[in-house]
């Protein structure tokens, strides 16, 4: 039966309302049913703590990687690698490696920073192109590959390779990508 009156709609309201006020119990299931909510809402939306990131630009600078009192800040952050376990790379990163430093070592005379980078290429992620175009061809040492790749951190997602060449031990970076892996960053091991 419809509620005609004023009267009768105030009632109904103040029943509606009045209910959790009658007994503790009633008080505590109200109070359990919106804690329910609160939580079931608070994993269903999404976290507003996250912001957007945004590509740091190419730096102009020329810089030696080898040289550590030459060498300015690469652009780009590295990830942390202290929750990484020891392990054996995969035999492709290894090989990544090894191929992504002899390309590195090979400077042919008058070529550019550019040019020395494509070189590299299908061994290097796109975020790091810019990185090695920013390297100047003539400040890498005269160096060879004297020994294999060697695994020294292994986690889910990345793999950071020591190559040892004549001029010292390159580290790399190596992460998995649609294409295999690829070196995400590198720096001579200290």
């Amino acid at each position: 039966m419809p509620i005609r009156t004023h009267r009768g709609r105030a009632a109904v309201y103040r029943a509606i309302w009045g209910w959790p006020v009658r007994s503790p119990r009633h008080l505590a299931a109200l109070v359990l049913v919106l804690a329910t909510v609160a939580a079931g809402l608070a994993l269903v939306l999404p976290d507003g703590t996250s912001s957007p990131t945004t590509a740091t630009p190419p730096s102009s600078a020329r810089v030696n990687p080898f040289d550590p009192t030459s060498r300015a800040e690469l652009p780009g952050a590295r990830p942390d690698l202290s929750a990484s376990r020891l392990g054996e790379a995969p035999h492709e990163a290894l090989t990544v490696a090894e191929a992504w430093v002899r390309a590195f070592l090979t400077v042919p005379e008058g070529i550019s920073s550019v040019q020395w980078a494509e070189q590299m290429r299908p061994y290097t992620t796109a975020e790091t192109l810019p990185t090695l175009q920013s390297v100047d061809p003539a400040n890498v040492p005269d160096a060879r590959v004297i020994g294999t790749p060697r695994t020294v951190t292994l986690a889910a997602g990345k793999a950071e390779v020591d190559v040892p060449t004549t001029a010292g031990v390159v580290r790399l970076l190596l992460v998995p990508t649609p294409a295999g892996w690829r070196v995400s960053s590198f720096e001579q091991a200290g």
